[in-house]
């Protein structure tokens, strides 16, 4: 990639704090190439106490000659900080990487220039293990470079065209909470059958990993994968013929369709918008 980047946070939740760790961890940018900026002093406090970074609340101080902005706050609130970036900007068109969900390009584009391009990451980027959904057409050469430089640490990345964005944030972006319910799930079931809490969950968390890891390094796909551990009429497949009975597979399209649709909500401008 080149020399490091300046980057600024506007926003640095959980999902924008994971990306700045990996990022500081990995020494893709320097502390001091990597600032933040929160809608209040309390939480400026904690982003320099949690990731060492200077942090405040002054939207124009914190992209002062920065070559990107990564846009992390809540997509409800973009009218008003689009309009305060854009001005504070003036002139200057750097990088802007956005993970608003459901927040087109057009948009986006209409007020801060077309150096704009959409990100939806998963919050296992912070491991290195994660998935960064990409949406930037139209970019230069130069740009796409510092894009996939700065999407390298944080996983697999995948471009998609805009029209299938929100379908890959309802399996990829949000797809962590669906095994982390999984696990929580799994683990009651097991406290359920007699087993201790403790061990339930111990139990549950280790086949989440167990199953990752072999999905990553096995050349199967997951129907395969499932079918070599079920056993003709042995437990598994008595699980999972129950699992079927009571709706999983359903259910799991369901959500899926559930979290496009309030992706398509999250795209129409907020009531409030002039």
């Amino acid at each position: 990639m080149g020399k490091a980047p300046r980057i600024a946070m506007i926003g640095c939740g959980n999902m924008g704090g994971a990306i700045a760790q990996r990022w500081l961890d990995t020494a893709i940018v320097p502390q001091s190439g990597l600032c933040a900026c929160t809608s209040r002093p309390a939480s400026a406090a904690e982003v320099t106490r949690r990731l060492g970074i200077e942090a405040g609340t002054n939207l124009a101080e914190a992209v002062a000659d920065v070559d990107v902005v990564v846009l992390g706050f809540k997509p409800q609130g973009r009218v008003e900080i689009l309009a305060q970036l854009r001005n504070v900007l003036g002139d200057r068109k750097p990088l802007v990487v956005s993970l608003l969900a459901g927040v087109e390009l057009a948009e986006l584009r209409g007020v801060l220039g077309p150096r704009v391009a959409r990100w939806m990451p998963n919050t296992p980027v912070l491991t290195g293990a994660g998935v960064v959904g990409q949406c930037a057409p139209g970019l230069s050469e130069a740009d796409v470079t510092t894009l996939a430089g700065l999407a390298a640490p944080l996983g697999l990345r995948v471009d998609v065209a805009e029209r299938d964005f929100n379908a890959l944030t309802a399996v990829a972006g949000c797809g962590p909470a669906y095994v982390f319910l999984f696990c929580e799930a799994l683990a009651s079931a097991g406290t359920s059958a007699g087993l201790d809490r403790d061990v339930a969950q111990q139990l549950a968390r280790q086949v989440a990993v167990g199953a990752g890891l072999l999905l990553a390094s096995a050349p199967e796909q997951p129907a395969e994968l499932r079918e070599r551990v079920t056993s003709k009429g042995g437990m598994t497949e008595a699980a999972l013929q129950q699992l079927r009975r009571q709706g999983w597979g359903i259910a799991m399209h369901s959500a899926v369709a559930a979290a496009v649709e309030r992706g398509q909500q999250l795209a129409a401008p907020p009531r409030n918008a002039k």
